[in-house]
């Protein structure tokens, strides 16, 4: 049996498993295995002084929901491709806007803004102050210029 933190309900009634992102693979799997087959939505939450990763699953069978939360200090938890197909592109897409970096990610590369952007717009430490443009070069390729007079 994995150990979990923390087991509270949410405001919706869903039951909400807080693990160590050390064994969150392990809680993910044992509840795979017990019929949430389905992981609907990975989000990411900036703290400011940690990262919250949010990880919701469904069971199909009985219609029952649980929310699984872990947290990282250092930006990092484990990719959950391995046990559920569709945690790709939420991971890619928490890895581009928040900076989450899943380890072990078949493709961990952005999803929405070239690989030349700077930071990640959804953090509370992206300083908006500095413009960044999307520009596409003559293979059709996107990249992101900014303007040197904006403390770059």
């Amino acid at each position: 049996m994995v150990e979990v933190l923390e087991e509270t309900t949410g405001k919706d009634g869903r039951k909400v498993l807080k693990v160590a992102k050390e064994n969150l693979l392990a809680l993910l799997s044992d509840l795979k295995d017990n019929g949430f087959t389905h992981l609907s939505l990975i989000t990411g939450i900036d703290r400011k002084s940690k990262l919250e990763v949010v990880y919701h699953l469904h069971n199909l069978t009985k219609n029952e929901y649980v929310v699984v939360k872990t947290e990282t200090l250092d930006e990092r938890v484990p990719s959950a491709t391995g046990l559920f197909k569709s945690a790709d592109w939420d991971e890619r897409e928490q890895y581009d806007l928040m900076g989450i970096v899943f380890e072990g990610h078949p493709n961990l590369k952005r999803l929405f803004l070239p690989d030349s952007w700077v930071g990640h717009p959804l953090r509370k430490n992206y300083d908006l102050s500095k413009v960044q443009y999307i520009n596409m070069d003559e293979n059709g390729d996107d990249y992101a210029t900014f303007d040197p007079g904006d403390g770059w």
